[in-house]
């Protein structure tokens, strides 16, 4: 047998294992990092040891080779970092330390480096950008179907599910793995990618590191589309200015601990135009954001090691999502607040030469996930003014959410021949809920809405206007219960086999369980088949599997505020019961007495029909599902590697995926079809609801008679009925072809393209699901999903120039995204839950037909080391972002109208940063290292 011995260059550490009775040997669990390999045997030559940089869940085969003394020993090595993969299928990319520090970023987000891959792409244009992380859709997925992973633990929020609980510095990064598809069952509640980020830990010296970062307002381009007295929201801004500093430092804590700190401090103002005659003015909003890491090692004995990392990730947004600005002065302004805290221990153990256990153990804490906090709480009152803009003052509409998350996983990892076998758990007990929706929902304080004052500003804003109930045109209060809480288990099992067949070839069969406590779903078995054959230096692979995803727990919100014991509003004028005796008997103790209840909309939990039998018969609905299932997609990939040349390598895959499941809100009470064959046809909210099944049963129950012209009472208590239901489906085939070569004669390079097609009858994770007809929701919805990108080009890199310049950056070039043609008005009646097409040549139209232009980005940089001493480095760097500043537009006006053809502005760009990529932008900073 020889003797194998694999030692860290960084830390020290050593593993020696020996070789079985056929020369194999396995070194399971490594941390990533630089390993020197050596293999020793009494009367062999000496070997030079081998060099090898282990990735993130990656097998490395290293086959050394002795000869007797006096020869010479041969290295071949295949699989790790830089390397052609053999051991899997496993699609994606591994981005080391000195790749995630040379890539621009903007305002250092760690969330945009998987960007870097072309099958990953921005979802900026389909959900929340008032949070400081970028949101990404891969293989055709929503944005909230990426896993996330720290150190081997859960990196998501469970609540929302669409960005990384707590965001960590990128000082604090090893290590990014971006799997795009063909992963293994040790990863899953996604049918999109896995991200999986390995902190840094301290080495045998010490190292730290000063950053000061700045990206001034004056060296930055404006959006384009307005300016400063065009602006018509908050989110049209015409400035932006970042103040970041970081400081890490890491070393030894004694001989077998190592420690490593980190954390950034981020200022940044906004300037969003008051066009307003009101307060013509630039309202600064701020966002000032705290992170904070640690992470300690402790090697116990030559066989047990042990870690605890600590984040935080603290901000405060006082315009979150362009609140003010436009018409909508500073008095409606609401603070957002995020403060969320991750605690992880991980122990992991040698049991035997062949035999490893990895635990991990993790507490998460959102206190709050989200906090809104109007500046003015109270009564809110709204005065239209005859010369221009309206006058609002005060809002009651906040939000209180909290999450904590408790998890336990535990990885079993054996060598059994030709076997790599894990098995392993994880369970999650997500504790989310509290007080209104995302940006606030109820007005329990009351709002008054004034007639239009055609008097000065200045007496349109006074107490003795606002205080005369003569100027009041409406009252409006909420009533009903906002809380809710939900506590839900997401737990799995999994089984992976890694079985080495032959040499040159590796089969990978694993099984995964998953069930979420929240949804009804309780068979979801997944199975993972893959294989990889090395033939002359080219890799075939291939893979198939089923991926689940989860339903975010907030979907809670919905059910609980929007149910039949749920909130509503009631709306009363001069004259009515309910109306105010006195502006400061606003707001109202209870709701009025003698009051006729409004018409109200209900969102219902799918399988509830026990509970909401009380309100109202759930056998009249249609589409009404007995359960909440989880959404799975079946995706297929073909391809080949090869090292073309010394750190060149190629890699073209074939990926598809088909997905079914999708949840989406419908409308289970629809009214009969409205077939439309010309503009301008409407049928009205009343004719709608006389149509309605529940509406045809309480009618004939009751032997009335349903006025299709007007509303008269009695009437039923709710027109629209929507639920969640999971009849959406999505197919995706993508070309990806990817170039990578690692840093070898002053050259570091990644090129990526995909080219993709996406078709499906719903968008998943979007803000706009509605079909033009709850009625048919079938293959007459089939359409270009809105992320449908068909070409994504992405060359990042840096080279080393004379002179120790460092040049580089990221170029990403890319068509246009569809967007949806809508006629902007309820044309079939049925309110709140079609998004009507219009109809052209006789038909209406199908979904997403529009396309948006190309996204061209340049993002370089420039940098050059000083070295101060034999220790410490001076770096000078300047990047730029979209330095050609084309217009990056992801938002276009759909709005076709609802006659024969569409008005001036139809498919012209929509403005602001939920429309448009950023504009050209400079940041400069300085580094000490040491």
């Amino acid at each position: 047998m020889v003797q194998v011995t694999i030692s860290n260059t960084s830390t020290g550490l050593k593993r020696s294992v020996q070789t079985d009775e056929s020369g194999n040997y396995s070194a399971a669990g490594l941390p990533i990092g630089s390993y020197d390999v050596v293999a020793s045997k009494q009367g062999f030559a000496e070997m030079k040891p081998a060099n090898v940089t282990l990735a993130g869940g990656t097998t490395a085969d290293v086959d050394l080779q002795l000869n007797p003394a006096g020869g010479q020993t041969q290295v071949t090595v295949t699989g790790a970092v830089g390397e052609v993969r053999t051991d899997g299928p496993q699609l994606g990319d591994v981005l080391e330390e000195k790749q995630i520090e040379e890539t621009p970023l903007l305002t250092r987000r760690i969330t945009y480096l998987p960007l870097l891959n072309a099958a990953n792409r921005q979802a900026i244009n389909q959900g929340d950008v008032f949070m400081n992380e970028d949101l990404i859709t891969t293989n055709g997925a929503g944005r909230r179907q990426t896993w996330i992973e720290i150190d081997g633990s859960n990196g998501n929020d469970s609540w929302g599910r669409q960005t990384l609980f707590s965001n960590i510095p990128l000082a604090a990064v090893q290590e990014m793995a971006v799997l795009t598809n063909g992963f293994s069952a040790e990863y899953g509640a996604s049918t999109g990618s896995v991200v999986n980020i390995i902190t840094k830990s301290g080495s045998s010296q010490f190292h730290g590191e000063a950053l000061e970062l700045w990206r001034p307002n004056a060296t930055s381009a404006a959006l384009s589309g307005y300016n400063a007295t065009t602006g018509a929201s908050g989110n049209d801004i015409i400035n932006d200015a970042l103040g970041q500093t970081a400081l890490s430092l890491s070393g030894p804590l004694g001989s077998k601990t190592y420690f490593s700190i980190s954390g950034e401090n981020s200022r940044e103002t906004k300037g969003s135009p008051i066009i307003s005659p009101l307060d013509p003015t630039v309202f600064e909003g701020a966002y000032h954001g705290w992170l904070a890491f640690m992470r300690l090692d402790h090697q116990i004995n030559s066989k047990n090691t042990i870690f605890y990392r600590f984040d935080a990730d603290m901000f405060e947004d006082t315009n979150p999502n362009g609140i003010v600005g436009g018409n909508s002065l500073p008095t409606v302004d609401r603070i957002f607040h995020r403060r969320t805290y991750e605690n992880e221990i991980g122990e992991t153990a040698i049991l035997s030469p062949t035999l490893l256990n990895s635990l991990r153990l993790q507490f998460q804490l959102a206190s709050p996930i989200t906090e809104f906090d109007p500046v003015i709480y109270g009564t809110e009152f709204s005065v239209p003014i005859s010369s221009g803009g309206t006058f609002t003052s005060g809002t009651s509409q906040s939000a209180l959410l909290m999450n904590r998350q408790y998890e336990m996983s535990d990885t079993l990892s054996a060598v059994w021949g030709k076997h790599q076998i894990k098995f392993g758990g994880d369970a999650i007990l997500a504790h989310t809920g509290g007080d209104s929706k995302e940006f606030g929902g109820p007005i329990y304080d009351g709002e008054f809405i004034y007639n239009t004052c055609t008097q000065a500003v200045s007496i349109c804003e006074s107490q003795a206007f606002l205080g005369n109930l003569a100027n009041v045109k409406s009252y409006t209060q909420s009533y009903g219960n906002a809380s809710y809480t939900v506590n839900d288990w997401l737990w799995s099992l999994f089984i992976q086999d890694d079985w080495k067949v032959r040499p040159n070839l590796t089969v990978n069969l694993g099984l995964r369980y998953e069930r979420q406590t929240f949804t009804d779903s309780n068979k979801d078995f997944a199975p993972r088949v893959g294989f990889a054959y090395d033939w002359k230096n080219t890799v075939f692979r291939g893979s198939f599997g089923i991926y689940y995803s989860q339903i975010v727990d907030n979907s809670e919100a919905n059910y609980a505020l929007t149910g039949p014991t749920g909130v509503f509003n009631y709306v009363a004028t001069p004259g009515q019961v309910g109306f105010p005796t006195s502006v400061a008997a606003a707001p109202l103790p209870a709701f009025p007495a003698g009051a006729q209840a409004p018409l109200r909309s209900l969102y219902v939990r799918p399988g509830d029909s026990a509970y909401l039998n009380q309100f109202f018969p759930t056998n009249t609905l249609i589409g009404y599902q007995n359960g909440l299932w989880n959404p799975y997609s079946e995706q297929w990939t073909f391809g080949i590697e090869r090292q073309i040349a010394p750190k060149w390598v190629l890699a073209v895959d074939y990926v598809g995926s088909h997905t079914l499941r999708i949840n989406r809100p419908l409308d289970v009470d629809p009214p009969t079809p409205f077939i439309r064959t010309a503009p301008n046809q409407i049928r009205t909210a009343q004719a709608a609801n006389c149509t309605r099944p529940y509406w045809i049963e309480w009618y004939a129950a009751n032997h009335l008679t349903c006025n299709t012209v007007t509303a008269t009472n009695p009437q039923p208590p709710y027109s629209v009925i929507q639920s969640d239901s999971n009849d959406g489906y999505l197919f995706y085939d993508a070309l990806d072809v990817n170039l990578t070569h690692r840093f070898a004669n002053r050259l570091s390079m990644l090129a990526s393209y995909t080219w993709s097609h996406t078709i499906d009858n719903v968008d998943p994770d979007t803000t706009s699901q509605n079909p033009n007809d709850p009625n048919f929701t079938g293959h007459i919805e089939n359409g270009n999903a809105i992320f449908d990108q068909r070409h994504r080009f992405v060359l990042s890199g840096v080279y080393n120039l004379p002179f120790k310049i460092n040049f580089g950056g990221v170029m990403t070039l890319a068509s246009g995204l569809p967007y949806n043609y809508t006629t902007g008005t309820t044309n079939s009646g049925d309110t709140g839950a079609t998004t009507d097409r219009p109809v052209i040549n006789g038909v209406v139209v199908g979904r997403d037909i529009g396309r948006g232009t190309p996204i061209y980005d340049l993002a370089p940089f420039l940098e050059r080391p000083f070295k101060i001493s034999e220790r410490v480095v001076l770096n000078l760097r300047a990047e730029a972002f979209n330095v050609l500043n084309h217009p990056n537009v992801v938002g276009f006006s759909g709005v076709y109208g609802n006659g024969s053809t569409a008005p001036l502005g139809f498919g012209a760009p929509l403005v602001g940063i939920t429309n448009q990529l950023p504009a050209r932008s400079l940041q400069f900073s300085v580094k000490v290292a040491f």
